[in-house]
């Protein structure tokens, strides 16, 4: 693969899917089968059972066709034997970076956002919580005894700590002028960046009309929070589309907008609503072109080792991701786009099948843009890290949101080191 030279990109966090299938149902989960093109090195998968969440659908469609593009069978990740078959990516010196994110996504991008603030300039998200809303206690919170999966609460007493999802369940408990406080009060101990910086940003935030996990009023209050910092013309709340917690999308699938039962949790939704186009379009002011055509030949997978930091089982991060650099970044100027998924894709296939399901690298293709999808494990022990989500409710400490945190530092230092990521050299032909 010849080195590219300079472009930019856009940051992208990719949203919620996790999945509380049954362990004997473990094999309609994995999406990848033993079909494969002659010669393709086959992923090898070691299977991990995640906990169960109510974010995750109970059992999915056992119709791969239907939902899994035939492509994605060429998408299976390095084997053991082909890891030393890489290249460096070469320059990519970037100029805009944007982030985004739907769920646990959302949460990330909207928490490195503000900790970063003078390294972005603008945000997508779909169905998140403010900045560090999750272990705030707020005056109407009510406590109870301390768990693992909230073991750090600013505010609360000894042995007691917060409701889980307090922010998503309650968000009438939510004071987000406290959010803001805290925001000002780290910057000024040299945790985050100026929140100042946020005046400049643009910021689209979505919420389908049926979501049941983040509840009515959930993003609103992360539209306050912004609020606070970035001036009302810069940001877009769109409530109006009747989805549930998924991307809103064009076109036919079998995903049905705001459907009943397991679909209902799927996080791909057809209501003929572009929702990472809108985004895209209200970040860059209308001026985008039309989404062009997605080339397969420019997804890639690159080695998420070197950002590993001291302890992966902290950090979390899976050994492979993709990219998507358009064949105009290799002489032209790019902007970044980084795509954070959310819980459960550490099943087989999940990851492949949300960056090729979105439309982000349609908007990259005609707009030179370069899409980067950093990938998690299931690590750790707390269940929301056993099923790959973000370290978003501070299970590691309260510098969980800080850019001193280890993932958060290890996702900037990916960002930054762009022309260093090792591409895996291994030609795919998609037919």
């Amino acid at each position: 693969m010849a080195l590219l030279p300079s472009c930019c990109f856009i940051v992208l966090f990719v949203g919620t899917f996790s999945s509380d299938c049954a362990l004997e149902d473990a094999d309609s989960c994995s999406l990848i089968q033993s079909s494969r093109p002659a010669g393709l090195p086959l992923k090898q998968h070691v299977a991990t059972q995640p906990a169960q969440s109510s974010e995750i659908p109970s059992a999915l469609p056992t119709d791969e066709s239907a939902w899994f593009p035939s492509a994605l069978k060429e998408l299976l990740e390095p084997a053991v034997e082909f890891w030393d078959n890489t290249v460096r990516l070469g320059s990519l010196p970037t100029n805009k970076t944007i982030v985004s994110g739907l769920s646990s996504g959302a949460d990330f991008a909207v928490q490195f956002q503000v900790a970063y603030s003078a390294s972005v300039q603008g945000a997508a998200i779909f169905a998140g919580q403010p900045y560090s809303c999750a272990v705030v206690r707020f005056p109407l919170d009510q406590l109870v005894p301390k768990d693992s999966e909230v073991p750090n609460c600013i505010g609360c007493p000894p042995n007691e700590t917060l409701v889980y999802d307090h922010c998503k369940v309650h968000p009438d408990w939510v004071d987000v002028k406290m959010l803001g406080d805290l925001a000002k009060e780290k910057h000024s101990k040299g945790l985050i960046d100026c929140p100042k910086n946020l005046e400049s940003h643009r910021i689209y935030l979505y919420r389908g009309t049926k979501d049941p996990i983040y509840l009515k009023g959930t993003v609103k209050n992360t539209e306050g929070f912004f609020a606070q910092f970035v001036p009302q013309e810069q940001l877009l709340y769109e409530g109006d589309v009747p989805g549930g917690h998924a991307y809103p999308l064009l076109g036919d699938t079998p995903y049905p907008c705001g459907g009943s039962g397991p679909l209902a949790k799927l996080f791909l939704q057809s209501c003929q609503y572009d929702g990472p186009g809108r985004s895209l379009q209200h970040i860059y002011e209308g001026k985008l072109a039309d989404p062009g055509q997605r080339e397969w030949s420019s997804l890639r997978w690159f080695d998420q080792e070197p950002f590993y930091g001291e302890d992966n089982e902290v950090t979390g991060l899976d050994k492979w991701a993709l990219i998507y650099v358009p064949k105009a970044c290799h002489t032209e100027t790019c902007d970044l786009v980084v795509s954070f998924h959310g819980c459960g894709f550490v099943f087989p296939g999940l990851y492949e099948w949300l960056v090729t399901g979105l439309t982000f690298n349609q908007w990259a293709e005609s707009n030179n843009m370069v899409v980067i999808y950093p990938r998690l494990k299931a690590h750790g022990t707390s269940s929301q890290f056993q099923q790959g989500c973000w370290n978003v409710y501070g299970q590691t400490g309260l510098d969980y949101a800080d850019k001193g945190a280890a993932q958060m530092a290890a996702i900037k230092k990916m960002v930054d080191d762009i022309p260093s990521l090792k591409i895996w050299d291994f030609d795919i032909t998609i037919v």
